[in-house]
C-alpha cells in the first residue's frame, strides 16, 4: 500500500456537541403512544449514512436530480440502504423494531434476505470498548418485519438498515417513560464520514447480514461514520457523480469502481477515471483520496485497469498531490479462494478480509491527513 502525504478544531468538537443536544430535543414531537410502548418514527432517530436531505424517499442514498447522464442501475439502486445505520442511547429495558421495505424482492438466490432486507443490531462494549453484535431483524413478508430486544438501560445502540432494499417505513418502539437521546462524539475525533463509491461487493454483496458489510465494519473498526455509495454492476465514473461524491462533507473518500469498469478499453477508462478523480480533488481540496485496484478474490497479479489507476496515482503523486493512497488488490483478500459466494461477492469471510484492507488504507488516509493539519 502506498501513500502520499485531519485534526478536528475546537470550533468542530463544540459544533458537534451542541448538535447532539439540539438532537435530543428533536425526540419531544416524534413521540406517539400505542399499547405501552412509545413508538419513534425512523426520520426522528439519529442517522448516519444518509448523506443528502433533496431525496425522492427519505431512505434515499442520492439526491432526486440525479440525471440520465448516471447510469439506471445507480438511479434504481439510490433506493437502497446500504451503509446507513441508526446510532443512539436509551434508558428503555425493551427494544421494538418494525420496519417495511422498499421493494418486494426480498432476497437474490446468492443473498439472504437478512443481508438484503433485514436489519441487525449491535450494542457498544464499554469494557472491551468495541461494538458486539447482539441481534439480526429477519423479514419473511414484503409487507414488513419487526424485532423485539430485551435492553441494558444507557448502553448505545447500532442498528443497520438493509443493504440490497430500502425502507419506506421504520420505527423504534421504547417502554412508556423512556427516552432516546444522540451519542457523544466520537472517541476518533471523526465526525465527517468517509464515503465509499463503487461496485456491488462495495454495496454488501453478498454478505449475510448488513454488519457483515466491509464498509459498516470498517466504520466500526475505525470508529467512523460511513456513506456507501456502492452500486451493483453501476460503479462508472461518470463524471457527474463526483460531483454528487464532492457534495458530501467528507473526511475520506474510497474509489472502488475499477471491477465495474474492467470491460471498458484502457483509453475509456482512463476517460473517465483521471476527470473523475481531478474533479473530485478540485470540489473538495486536500481531502485524502484512496484509488483501489480491482477487487479480485483471485489477485492474480495486476491487469491493464489495475496498473492504469497504479500509474495514474503516480503521475498525480508526482504533481504534487498529497492525501492520496493506492490500495493494490493484492492486499484485498486472504488468498485462500473461501471469500466469496460465486467466486466474485464476498461472503462474510471475504468482508472480513476486505475490511482489514480498506480499513487499513482508510486508516493510513486519515492519519496524513491528520498530520498534514497539525504541521500547517
Amino acid at each position: 500500500m502506498r501513500k502520499c502525504g485531519k485534526s478536528e478544531s475546537s470550533a468542530g468538537r463544540a459544533l458537534r456537541e451542541v448538535m447532539a443536544i439540539a438532537g435530543a430535543l428533536l425526540f419531544s414531537s416524534a413521540f406517539v403512544a400505542q399499547g405501552g410502548m412509545t413508538w419513534i418514527d425512523g426520520r426522528d432517530l439519529p442517522i448516519e449514512g444518509r448523506a443528502f436531505d433533496g431525496t425522492e424517499h427519505y431512505y434515499d442514498r442520492l439526491p432526486s436530480n440525479v440525471t440520465t447522464s448516471v447510469n439506471s442501475g445507480v438511479r434504481s439502486l439510490k433506493h437502497d440502504t446500504a451503509g446507513m445505520q441508526f446510532r443512539f442511547s436509551t434508558d428503555s429495558t425493551n427494544l421494538v423494531f418494525r420496519w417495511t421495505p422498499y421493494s418486494t424482492s426480498l432476497s437474490m438466490d446468492h443473498m439472504p434476505a437478512m443481508g438484503v432486507s433485514g436489519i441487525d443490531v449491535y450494542r457498544f462494549d464499554a469494557a472491551k470498548g468495541r461494538w458486539r453484535y447482539v441481534k439480526t431483524g429477519r423479514i419473511t413478508s414484503a409487507s414488513g418485519a419487526s424485532l423485539s430486544l430485551d435492553w441494558t438501560p444507557g448502553t448505545p445502540c447500532l442498528v443497520n438498515l438493509p443493504l440490497y432494499n430500502g425502507i419506506r417505513e421504520f420505527s423504534l418502539g421504547i417502554v412508556s417513560g423512556a427516552s432516546v437521546s444522540p451519542l457523544p462524539p466520537r472517541a476518533s475525533g471523526i465526525d465527517k464520514p468517509v464515503v465509499f463509491y463503487g461496485t456491488s461487493i462495495t454495496q454488501g454483496g453478498c454478505a449475510s447480514r448488513p454488519g457483515m458489510s466491509f464498509v459498516n465494519i470498517v466504520g466500526r473498526d475505525l470508529d467512523v461514520p460511513v456513506v456507501n455509495l456502492g452500486f451493483s454492476g453501476s460503479g462508472l465514473m461518470e463524471l457527474e457523480m463526483s460531483e454528487h461524491l464532492a457534495a458530501i462533507d467528507a473526511s475520506c473518500y474510497v474509489l472502488d469502481c475499477v471491477w465495474n469498469m474492467r470491460n471498458m478499453t484502457t483509453a475509456v477508462f482512463l476517460n473517465r477515471y483521471e476527470p473523475f478523480i481531478r474533479n473530485l480533488r478540485a470540489r473538495r481540496p486536500g481531502v485524502p483520496i484512496v484509488m483501489a485496484g480491482m477487487s479480485d478474490v483471485y489477485c492474480g497479479g495486476p491487469n491493464d485497469k489495475d496498473e492504469s489507476v497504479r500509474t495514474l496515482y503516480e503521475s498525480l503523486v508526482a504533481e504534487g498531490w498529497g492525501n492520496l493512497v493506492h490500495l493494490p488488490k493484492d492486499e484485498m483478500y486472504s488468498g485462500d479462494f473461501e471469500g466469496t459466494v460465486d467466486g466474485i461477492h464476498a461472503n462474510n469471510w471475504g468482508m472480513i478480509s476486505l475490511a482489514k484492507s480498506y480499513g487499513k488504507a482508510v486508516k493510513m488516509a486519515l492519519d496524513a491527513a491528520r498530520v498534514n493539519d497539525e504541521g500547517m
